[in-house]
Formats: structure tokens, sequence, C-alpha cells
């Protein structure tokens, strides 16, 4: 009887999981499953292991004793065993339909020519520097929507709780799915941090197969690919990036260690440097307000040297399910994330102001834009509404290149890797870098050219090109 209970509590566990994974994560398809599976976890906020014990194990515990209550019944407890395995057969099925199994399973008898067709290595093509080169400052904010800003503005919340980042798109230069401020589109490969940076600055999804033992550090990631580091490498940029985690989380140190041989300044790197107590921790590692402190020292720094810098960061206190609140947020809204992101908002203000009055600040291109959409998907649920048309939010300032074809654009991350380049008054053959094409240029995006649900389902297909010549598995 034992036996046959513990089969009822672990489908109702794989079930029950499988659910609240989509919520609490908000995954955007299996391939984000697979990845972090292949790339180290350590670093991990913890948090998300009390939720499942709370919110999935005890509740299919619970759920399970139901099934038991009827046993004093002699008859029920002859059906008891065909019952038991029923329920684990039928959990299995949910779940893995609810993670995406049979479409992924599907996939791998799908092939695609995509990167034969649209990919442009950046090797093989003319890029052509200003005389003087200008420094990058790239600031990637944990899940920066523009669903935040007000309904009048472009968003979908009763006040703009992202007012100065908002402002700072108005007054320079935002890409936008629509008439009002707007943003990209998530595609598969490209809907968690990881994802997203890569997408952003080498043109390619993280589509990666079962099989591939490509991301550890003993191996490069992605060796055949070509990156914005690689480029700014070549050009001798200094490189260096910044974030409030342990850099091994999800590969990001392999990814910038391989394209660019950046210097990587994360939580150890704090601890080594004696920047924090060696017992210091807070949410996955230190908050963004010693974030933004570290990263005026080392812009600093850069700057005093005679070769041009790129300065890559990445916030965290927005992080899902429900963000880091410092002293320094306020509460002015009934959602703690709602708090969080306007102080962070606040924060990133305060951040460019100070960039403002530096004097290399005229010869800097600045980058704001999100890594992806937010992934607290009970916040989002519960706050906004089920309809909006929810995008990143991307803001360029200082922009050696201008357009007024940017609204009513459909594009993706991938977009954005030859218009960071032409932003800093980079010539690009053909204006296209990896699946890419220069928003600046007034060429179609593959988005626009193919439709955004037929470029996904390229890319969750199967490429012979992506598998040999990108990772060269």
């Amino acid at each position: 009887m034992i036996g046959y209970f513990f089969m009822i509590l672990v489908g109702l566990t794989l079930a029950i999981s499988a659910g609240w994974a989509f919520s609490y994560f908000g995954l955007s398809c299996f391939e984000q499953i697979i990845f972090h599976l292949k790339v180290p976890l350590e670093g991990t906020n913890t948090q998300f292991i009390v939720d499942w014990f709370k919110k999935c194990f005890i509740k299919a515990f619970l759920i399970s004793l139901l099934f038991l209550i009827p046993n004093i019944f002699e008859i029920y407890a002859q059906i008891f065993p065909l019952l038991a395995i029923c329920v684990l057969v039928i959990c299995i099925l949910y779940g893995a339909a609810k993670v995406g199994i049979f479409g992924f399973i599907g996939n791998l008898f799908r092939k695609t020519d995509l990167y034969e067709k649209h990919y442009v290595d950046g090797k093989n093509v003319k890029i052509t520097f200003p005389s003087k080169k200008r420094n990058l400052i790239l600031l990637y904010v944990e899940s920066l929507e523009t669903t935040y800003a007000s309904k009048e503005k472009g968003g979908d919340y009763k006040e703009d709780l992202i007012e100065e980042i908002t402002q700072l798109a108005e007054e320079n230069q935002n890409f936008s799915h629509q008439s009002r401020l707007g943003g990209y589109h998530v595609v598969a490969g490209t809907g968690w941090t990881t994802g997203g940076i890569v997408a952003s600055t080498s043109g390619l999804p993280l589509t990666v197969p079962m099989m591939t033992r490509r991301f550890s550090d003993d191996k490069p990631f992605l060796p055949g690919a070509y990156a914005l580091g690689d480029i700014l490498k070549k050009e001798g940029y200094q490189q260096e990036y910044l974030i409030g985690s342990d850099a091994l989380f999800g590969g990001r140190k392999f990814y910038f260690d391989t394209h660019g041989n950046y210097h990587i300044f994360d939580l150890k790197e704090a601890y080594k440097e004696h920047k924090l107590p060696e017992d210091y921790r807070v949410f996955w590692g230190y908050e963004d307000e010693k974030l933004f402190s570290f990263a005026k020292e080392e812009i600093l720094r850069l700057a005093q040297n005679d070769q041009p810098f790129n300065f890559t960061m990445l916030t965290v206190d927005t992080h899902h399910p429900y963000g880091y609140k410092d002293a320094h947020y306020k509460d002015e809204y009934p959602e703690q994330l709602s708090n969080i992101i306007r102080g962070n908002s606040k924060k990133i203000g305060e951040f460019i102001d100070w960039l403002k009055k530096q004097p290399f600040y005229e010869d800097t291109t600045i980058v704001i834009m999100g890594d992806h959409t937010s992934m607290a998907a009970e916040y989002i649920h519960k706050t906004y509404d089920s309809d909006y048309e929810r995008t990143v939010m991307n803001v360029i300032i200082n922009s050696q290149k201008k357009t007024t074809s940017n609204h009513h654009r459909l594009f993706t991350a991938f977009d954005l890797y030859p218009t960071i380049l032409n932003a800093m008054g980079v010539e690009i053959e053909n204006d296209k870098l990896g699946l890419g094409v220069s928003l600046f240029s007034g060429k179609k995006t593959l988005a626009e050219e193919m439709g955004l649900q037929k470029l996904d389902q390229q890319l969750r297909m199967q490429s012979s090109y992506y598998k040999n010549k990108i990772l060269k598995s």
C-alpha cells in the first residue's frame, strides 16, 4: 500500500510542480530547462526551493492522503493499485505537456535552414569603426518591460513605475512595437537572462540540443559565434562585466570569457577585492545599491586609460518572484514588486545623472535594456491586463545614428546586436550581424520579414548549421 501511495505522491508532485514552474519562473520554452540542466547553478537564490516545498510538495502530499481514506472499504482497496498507476501516468503526461516536452520532441524531427539563409557571420563582414572609438555602457535591467510604464505612455500600469527610464527613452532613442514607447518581443532561446544577453550581443538564440556538452568551464561557449565582445576586443577595448551574483550561474562567465575575455566583477570578485565581507549575502549576492556604487568605481578606473571601454552590467533587485526590497525603496504601491521596480528606476535615473557629469560622457554610448520579460508570472497576471502585449524595454543614449523609423517595428533581441554597434558610430556591411538587422538601417528584421510566430517556430527546429558551426558539438 505504501508503494502505491508513493506512486500517487510522485505523480501529483510532478504535475503540480510543472504548473507551478511556469507560473513561478515564467518558462519561455523547454529549451530553457535543457540549458539550465547543462550549466552551473552556483549562486542560485534558494528561495525557490522553500516556495516549491510549500506550494508543490505539501499540496501534493495532502491530496495524496485523501486517496488513502477510502481504503477502509475492501472494494476500493482492490482497485487502489490500478488507480495509483493511472494517477501516476496521467500526472506524468500532464506535467510533460505543461513544460512543453511534446513540442520539444516534435521539433527534434523538424529541420530548419534558417541559419543557412539568414545568419551573417561577423567574421566575414566588413565592420568599420569611427576614427575616434566611442565607449559603451550596456546596462541590462533585470526583467525590464514596457509593461511597467503608465498606460498613457504605452505601458499598462496606472502610474509610471519606470518614470526615469521612460523619460530617457522619450529624450533619446527608443525602438517600439507600437506608436508610443515600446520594445522587442521574446522568441525561443532568448527568454531568460543568459539567453537574452547572448541574443542581444551575438544575434543567436540558446536553443541547446539535449546531448550537447558544450557548457562547462573547460569548453568554449558557442565557439562558432562572433559576438560584440569579440569585435570590441579586436578593436582594443577594455571590457568588464559587473553583476551582483555569481557569474558562474547560467554559464554567463563562460560566455564572457569566450567572447571578449572580459574582466568579470561578480560576487566572488567583490569578496576577493574586499569590497564585501565574505559572510555578506543578500538575495542573489549583493543588492543594486552596492552594484551601482561599484559600477561608478569601475567605470572611473576604466576611463583613466587611453583605450576605449565596454562596461556591461546587470541589475538584480527586480528578479522574480518577489524581488529584493532594500531600505531605499518606498511603499507607494500595493504590490511589493511594483515598489521595487519604482525604486530601481530611480536608482537608474541617478546613475545616468552621474554619468552625464563625467568628462567621458559625450564620448560614450549608453544602452539601457531588459534582459527578457518578467518571469514573475503571478505578479504579472494579478497586476496587468492579460491582453497587453508585453515587450522588453530599450533606450539608447548618445547614439551616433538617428532614425524616424523607430515605431511600429517588429523585432527581437537579435536586432539589438548590430543596432548597438551602429549607435556607437560603427558601420556594418549590409547592416546585418548574426540573425539581427540594425534598426537604424530601415531594413526589415527577420520578425518583420517572416512573422514573429514563424521565426519562433524555426528557432525551435533542428539546425545542422547551428549544431556544427555555432555549437561545434
